[in-house]
């Protein structure tokens, strides 16, 4: 009997407009959605597609076992309905070497036959998570001792030592380090995203707290969940407009409300203290009472939305909890350490990928990155 997909997996398996991206809960039919996709093209009888001229990337390897196992499946059914295809017979051999399998062993494969253009023997191996993690951390400490030995020399990575690595031991700044190389590796261009931290470091041109890296996102974010909240006491008060008990009781203090979070988020476009003024003013008034009102659920929504409002309002403001001029002050008073933080992670980064390439190894992010590199035309020399 047939699979019988819904009209939105028919959608999926159908389109040829271009890129296309579905997205579905476990267990919704996406394994079977993507065979029969690829099946189609395959089959194709106007403008067939060898299985072998397709990348299909999955999570895991048991995941591309088993989309090969059913795209297999599904060939060997339409075979066997056009026995005489011979075309079709070759595309389950081709299927054995198509292209099916997890990102990292596809950028290994990408590297294997473009090693030369790296500068890495083609007889490397992948480190494993805990092999990678035992030889950084080795490494780390070796660059760590030859800091700590010029340390009176070095006043950044004094100050760094004496206030992220205050402790009994190393352990709070060599966190530090690995936590901001495993941010520094997740950019497709490592040495670009250091230089613009660094930039950003100095604070140059920057009089408002709201215009440095930090305070634009944080700023943004909070007018957008003002803007959530603006939207939501609007709708409240069209619900209590139409309904001549609440509008007395709740009408004023929703009102009230309304227009202060319609200034907040006009302030949030303004700058830091602005926007602090801000939440500072919002009124939250006392409801007027309501009694015997025919549908007590109402009433109950309508506090609730509101409690939900004055929390969320309270998390924003403290994250605004300082005035612009003491938090910049104290970022330029902090950036002499931080960047020290990020010359340290930096030459921790080149040591750690020259130990590797002593050992003619490479990790997960090496795979993505020289594949990266190898795909874009960089500079691969």
């Amino acid at each position: 009997m047939a699979f019988e997909f819904t009209p939105d997996q028919r959608a999926a398996i159908e389109n040829r407009g271009g890129s296309l991206l579905v997205s579905a809960a476990a267990g919704s039919g996406k394994t079977r959605v993507l065979t029969e996709r690829l099946v189609r093209y395959v089959t194709d009888p106007a403008d067939p597609v060898d299985i072998d001229r397709f990348l299909v990337i999955t999570y895991t390897r048991a995941a591309a076992a088993e989309l090969r196992g059913r795209i297999m499946e599904a060939l060997a059914r339409a075979a066997a309905e056009r026995p005489d295809d011979l075309r079709l017979r070759r595309q389950q051999t081709l299927c054995l070497s198509a292209h099916i399998g997890t990102i990292h062993a596809f950028c290994a494969d990408v590297l294997r036959e473009n090693c030369h253009h790296l500068g890495l023997s083609p007889a490397f191996t992948v480190l494993g998570e805990d092999r990678a993690e035992t030889i950084r951390r080795g490494v780390l400490a070796r660059v760590l001792d030859r800091r700590y030995a010029r340390i009176e020399s070095d006043d950044g990575f004094r100050l760094l030592a004496d206030t992220v690595g205050a402790g009994r031991d190393d352990k709070r700044l060599e966190s530090a380090v690995l936590e901001l190389y495993d941010k520094l590796r997740s950019h497709p261009d490592p040495e670009k995203w250091a230089a613009d931290q660094r930039a950003a470091l100095h604070l140059e041109g920057v009089g408002d707290a709201g215009e440095s890296v930090w305070g634009r996102e944080l700023l943004r974010a909070a007018e957008a969940e003002a803007g959530f909240w603006c939207e939501s006491f609007e709708a409240a008060l069209a619900e209590i407009e139409a309904d001549e008990k609440l509008k007395k009781a709740y009408g004023p203090a929703f009102a009230e409300d309304a227009e202060a979070l319609r200034e907040l988020r006009r302030a949030l476009l303004l700058g830091w203290d602005r926007a602090r003024e801000a939440f500072a003013a919002l009124p939250f008034p006392r409801l007027g009472a309501l009694r015997a009102y025919p549908e007590p659920d109402r009433p109950a929504r309508l506090k609730a939305l509101r409690d939900r409002c004055k929390k969320a309002m309270a998390s924003l403001a403290d994250r605004l909890g300082a005035p612009s001029a003491a938090l910049l002050r104290d970022q330029r008073a902090a950036a002499p350490a931080m960047e020290a933080l990020l010359d340290l992670t930096l030459e921790f980064d080149r040591a750690f990928s020259a130990e590797k390439r002593r050992r003619s190894a490479v990790d997960f992010s090496d795979l993505e990155h020289y594949a990266a590199r190898l795909l874009t035309d960089r500079e691969t020399g």
